[in-house]
């Protein structure tokens, strides 16, 4: 898999339509929240006040071509999540997943610098977005997702602080 060149840029009324228009495969939609599901957890702080939310488009060029949430409990050291990450069913192949979880990690650590794992979860059936996970460092943690009873993934130790060197 190629990496591809992506930006993160925050999610604001220049680019909210976009976002919204965003689509996955129809046997992809359970394993991600719809775009508007995604802003309406970050707005009513669905998984409590402790964190902060921070949605972000995905942005090859000028094109949004998908979008993340990153959330974190800033208080933790181990409490940092890649969050809803999605890319647009016609531009999948292309890179542009694995370069948007480097840059997610690289985003929370350059924020959070007491950050020492930095987790996701991976529905199970997610063969692909599994295999983008594990090739950027990633490893099944041994624990599932108390929300949803999914595979969660963890990134730390040598495996993070190579991230700290990028």
């Amino acid at each position: 898999m190629k990496s591809a060149q992506v930006e993160l840029r925050p999610l604001d009324r220049s680019n909210v339509m976009a976002m919204l228009a965003l689509r996955v495969r129809p046997e992809q939609e359970r394993f991600v929240a719809s775009p508007a599901k995604s802003i309406a957890a970050c707005y009513v702080r669905e998984y409590g006040d402790n964190f902060e939310y921070t949605p972000l488009v995905i942005c090859a060029g000028q094109r949004v071509v998908g979008y993340v949430t990153i959330m974190c409990d800033p208080k933790t050291g181990d409490d940092y999540w890649v969050d809803d990450i999605m890319i647009e069913a016609s531009e999948q192949g292309r890179g542009y997943g694995k370069s948007a979880v480097v840059e997610s990690v690289k985003k929370i650590l350059a924020r959070y610098p007491r950050c020492r794992a930095v987790q996701l979860t991976c529905f199970r059936g997610n063969d692909l977005a599994a295999a983008v996970y594990r090739k950027v460092g990633f490893r099944v943690s041994g624990r599932l997702n108390p929300i949803n009873g999914e595979p969660q993934y963890e990134l730390i130790a040598a495996a993070l602080d190579a991230y700290r060197e990028r």
